[in-house]
């Protein structure tokens, strides 16, 4: 099976791409680059990289969206330059991508977006970034009645050090554990789980 992941070399989709390679044929898209089989090398916020991948005559069983960035502050002390890189890679790199890719998917190809439970919740402190995780969801939501086999995951705070330094976590707040969210991309793959959207 051939799954796409995005930002593959971080945090949770470092775990992701791991463990789901085992069974699969994994292709990365990452910023940083690397000497992997199926590395492509690609600045998602630019669409002249987006526009250079060749996938060839690759068809994708499964496309896993995941690449995004924040910044957590106030709206005022922040620049315009990074709420442009915000909403360039949060909102509209998978559209360009997805669109970019019609030719390298059929009617059976999922479409996964591993987001945020930021998409559905208003937090201090995170104003643009919370626009762009509300601006995919309801983008996934309408391309779900296009295509059907589409689907997002709300993880709360992963356990991984990527929040580390920047929140503090209430004690009641459990992080998520990275298997937990490859077991739900797994139940995907096999049409186990068959749900829209999915909070962890």
């Amino acid at each position: 099976m051939n799954i796409l992941i995005t930002w593959t070399n971080q945090w949770i989709w470092k775990a992701l791409k791991e463990a789901l390679q085992i069974d699969h044929n994994i292709f990365k898209i990452s910023k940083s680059s690397s000497k992997e089989d199926n590395f492509f090398q690609c600045d998602l916020t630019k669409k002249e990289e987006i526009e250079k991948l060749d996938f060839k005559n690759t068809i994708f069983d499964v496309i896993i969206f995941n690449a995004w960035v924040w910044y957590y502050s106030g709206f005022f002390q922040q620049n315009i330059d990074n709420y442009e890189e915000i909403i360039n890679l949060n909102l509209l790199s998978p559209i360009r991508l997805l669109k970019y890719l019609e030719h390298n998917i059929n009617k059976y190809t999922k479409i996964i977006f591993l987001w945020s439970i930021a998409s559905k919740k208003f937090m201090k402190n995170w104003s643009v970034y919370l626009a762009s995780k509300f601006g995919l969801r309801w983008f996934a939501w309408w391309l779900k009645e296009e295509w059907k086999k589409v689907y997002i995951i709300n993880p709360k705070i992963v356990d991984t050090d990527f929040h580390k330094g920047k929140v503090i976590l209430p004690e009641n707040i459990k992080p998520i554990k990275t298997d937990e969210i490859v077991s739900i991309i797994d139940k995907i793959i096999i049409w186990e789980e068959k749900k829209f959207e999915i909070d962890l």
